[in-house]
């Protein structure tokens, strides 16, 4: 089993309470996932013992992904933990942390801990194309 630890941060032209109340609805995630296609079922609220299920459509293949809240900060961060993960994931715990910028700017850092079955360069290569998409995408969308 390998353990990794990935950060990466996006900065969002808009207050931290207009960022905060997108990404406090778990529909949104679909918004911002280009690839695969996303489609989000399970409870809409970011909120703490909340239960999210992911159905990812990679074209050739669909996984699932069921992720629980697991802590929430109004304003300041939510993690969801990973309770049924695909391959090559073992454990994952991602904590989205917000921090208003100046001028009306927010900080979104992800930070993701996890355990998989393959080396975890590999994974952070991938979760680096991931969290770079959604970046893009978000700059496609009004909060």
């Amino acid at each position: 089993m390998f353990r990794g630890h990935f950060v990466y941060k996006t900065e969002i032209d808009q207050p931290v309470e207009e960022v905060w109340a997108f990404f406090s609805q778990n529909d949104n995630l679909a918004a911002v996932t280009g690839f695969p296609k996303v489609k989000v079922t399970g409870d809409s609220q970011v909120e703490e013992g909340a239960v999210v299920h992911l159905k990812l459509d990679f074209l050739i293949i669909t996984l699932g992904w069921q992720a629980r809240i697991v802590k929430v900060k109004p304003g300041v961060l939510f993690q969801d933990a990973g309770e049924k993960v695909p391959f090559p994931f073992r454990l994952w715990l991602h904590t989205h942390h917000f921090r208003q910028l100046g001028s009306g700017r927010t900080e979104m850092k992800d930070e993701v801990r996890f355990s998989s079955w393959i080396p975890a360069p590999f994974v952070k290569m991938m979760l680096f194309g991931m969290f770079m998409d959604r970046k893009r995408q978000l700059g496609k969308i009004q909060l």
